[in-house]
């Protein structure tokens, strides 16, 4: 019955349901985030990654990972839809997943451009460089941030929750969009003032260290 319970349980909450059913779940959730923040440290220390490296690896991260939360919660929302508004709610999702697809990918596409005139990842010949391009060529250097902020914002794309009432669930991916941005942008800057190699180690911990979910487990709130 247990591993029935589980399952069903699976079914209905997402992969976040098993990872945060209870205190032990939490943990391993905190472990991951630790995880993932260490492991991004060490892998920009090792390979020794610039302000372009990082600015690139956000950019890209930002890109795969909130599109991935858009793509999630439409999903999620298509399939509360039962009976004879099923057919209604797959025209809707796919008509949201297209508009969405472009705003975003428009989105990076021009931050993207404005980054590869500062920061070349690659050559334009003169006019703009492709978005598949600057996709394929950072994701392939810069996985590592990838995974990294895939672990913690694991809970942004398969949150516990189903669609309904609460805010609206596409203001987290834009949320962390503008939040990651604003990153890029104060490293670009302190790339300028030649400050850019000492800041690698506090951006990336702005970023990818679970501060929230540190202070819930050192300071939990009684009930």
């Amino acid at each position: 019955m247990a591993g029935a319970t589980s399952i069903i349980r699976a079914l209905q909450n997402g992969p976040l349901g098993i990872l945060q059913g209870d205190a032990e779940g939490a943990r391993r959730d905190l472990t991951l985030d630790l995880f993932a923040f260490a492991g991004t440290v060490a892998v920009a220390l090792v390979f020794r990654w610039q302000a372009r490296d990082l600015i690139w690896g956000l950019w890209v991260s930002s890109l795969t990972v909130g599109y991935a939360t858009i793509v999630s919660t439409i999903y999620r929302g298509a399939r509360t839809v039962a009976g004879g508004h099923a057919v209604l709610a797959l025209i809707g999702g796919l008509g949201a997943l297209a508009f969405f697809t472009f705003h975003f990918g428009m989105f990076h596409f021009v931050h993207g451009v404005f980054l590869n005139a500062f920061f070349p990842i690659l050559d334009a010949d003169g006019g703009f460089a492709s978005l598949p391009g600057m996709l394929t060529r950072s994701a392939v250097a810069y996985w590592p941030l990838i995974l990294a902020s895939f672990i913690s914002r694991f809970s942004d794309i398969f949150p516990g929750e189903e669609i309904g009432g609460g805010n609206d669930p596409f203001i987290k991916p834009y949320g962390n969009v503008i939040r990651m941005h604003i990153l890029i942008f104060v490293f670009a800057g302190l790339h300028a003032l030649d400050l850019a190699q000492i800041a690698i180690i506090p951006v990336l911990a702005a970023y990818f260290f679970p501060w929230k979910a540190v202070r819930e487990h050192l300071f939990p709130e009684k009930s």
